[in-house]
């Protein structure tokens, strides 16, 4: 009786051992998990794409940085629904250059863009669905190499760069106001691939690429020769796109953009990215000190789609179709097999932080 006694205990306490393994294990998982997020004020000040504000705090800021409706996306092209309201785009004056006009790059410290600085009342833009955006800027996104860089990837694949360029719907009337609104903006996304057969002295945006040097710290800006937009759309590409609702990817994150993502790339050589690579941004801290931010991989990570759908313009074979008379009326489901966001990754991490305190307490 007294060895069944005995053995009886020991077992209870090989239970008990192995329940507190366990338990120390998920404490350790939560500790660890709480130690990445749970020093907000470390994650508070201006938004970069790396140091302790990268995209991963970005919401700690920017709210919006961790909604339903985010961009750039994982465009699966095998899943994508056709719809035939997606109309070519019509290009306004894509293809002039503006007299008595000065184009320039401008190292924003977060990226480059090219500006415009002119007083024509020319319209440049372009109508999609018979409604009228106003060309409103263009920036760049690129990576450390040739492999990655830009922002919406396709089919899992990415590539070294990819421009956006930027319009607001023409009856909202300023960009600041169509950010109010679901459908204010059109972000037409390029994406560009590495070719280094090509002729640099013949690529269109050479004059770009060999001046991108001239703007390499942050709230530098050099004149440029004016380049028409078209140069940095591939060629017939105006019916051929990808199209889903979604975000700026940079803060505030605004769920107002109506995306439209080339099928066609552009070219570009590795010889041509390497200014990109060598640029900088501000001044951020790293680790025991300030320095600054090295540009080399603005994008941000692919967003979770959450149930919203990815379209294309072109029929594809046994592929399925959308009703266009149901195209901006439909209702959105979340998609549970969607990643967490990390707001719900910080809420999970503090439920296992309590669970880990009420076992210790009551056991």
């Amino acid at each position: 009786m007294v060895q069944e006694n005995h053995s009886k205990k020991t077992l209870k306490l090989q239970v008990m051992d192995n329940r507190m393994i366990f338990i120390a294990i998920l404490c350790q998982f939560a500790s660890n998990a709480y130690g990445k997020h749970g020093d907000v004020q470390s994650h508070l000040g201006e938004w970069a794409y790396d140091y302790y504000t990268g995209p991963e705090y970005w919401f700690y800021v920017h709210p919006l940085c961790n909604g339903t409706r985010q961009s750039p996306v994982n465009i699966l092209e095998n899943e994508v629904v056709y719809n035939d309201s997606l109309t070519p785009l019509v290009l306004l004056n894509y293809s002039m250059v503006l007299n008595n006009a000065s184009y320039y790059l401008l190292n924003n410290g977060h990226t480059v863009m090219m500006g415009i600085q002119t007083n024509s009342s020319l319209p440049i833009g372009l109508l999609w669905k018979g409604r009228k955006y106003n060309y409103y800027g263009l920036h760049f996104h690129w990576g450390e190499n040739d492999t990655i860089g830009c922002e919406h990837t396709l089919s899992n694949q990415s590539h070294p760069l990819e421009v956006h360029i930027i319009h607001y719907l023409s009856e909202y009337g300023n960009f600041t106001n169509a950010l109010n609104y679901g459908d204010g903006l059109l972000v037409w996304g390029n994406i560009f691939q590495i070719d280094n057969t090509i002729d640099e002295s013949k690529s269109p945006l050479q004059e770009l690429f060999s001046k991108i040097d001239r703007v390499t710290l942050a709230d530098n800006k050099t004149f440029i020769n004016p380049i028409p937009l078209n140069s940095f759309v591939a060629d017939n590409s105006t019916d051929s796109y990808y199209h889903y609702e979604g975000s700026l990817t940079a803060p505030e994150c605004t769920e107002s953009v109506m995306w439209i993502v080339n099928q066609k790339k552009m070219k570009v050589t590795s010889n041509q990215m390497k200014n990109f690579r060598l640029l900088k941004g501000h001044l951020h801290n790293a680790t025991d000190f300030v320095e600054l931010e090295s540009l080399k991989n603005t994008f941000r990570p692919t967003q979770p789609l959450f149930g919203r759908k990815v379209y294309t313009s072109v029929q594809l074979m046994n592929g399925s179709s959308y009703n266009s008379t149901n195209f901006f009326n439909k209702t959105r489901e979340i998609d549970n097999s969607t990643s967490f966001s990390t707001g719900s990754a910080i809420n999970t991490t503090f439920g296992l932080l309590l669970l880990c305190f009420l076992f210790l307490l009551f056991f």
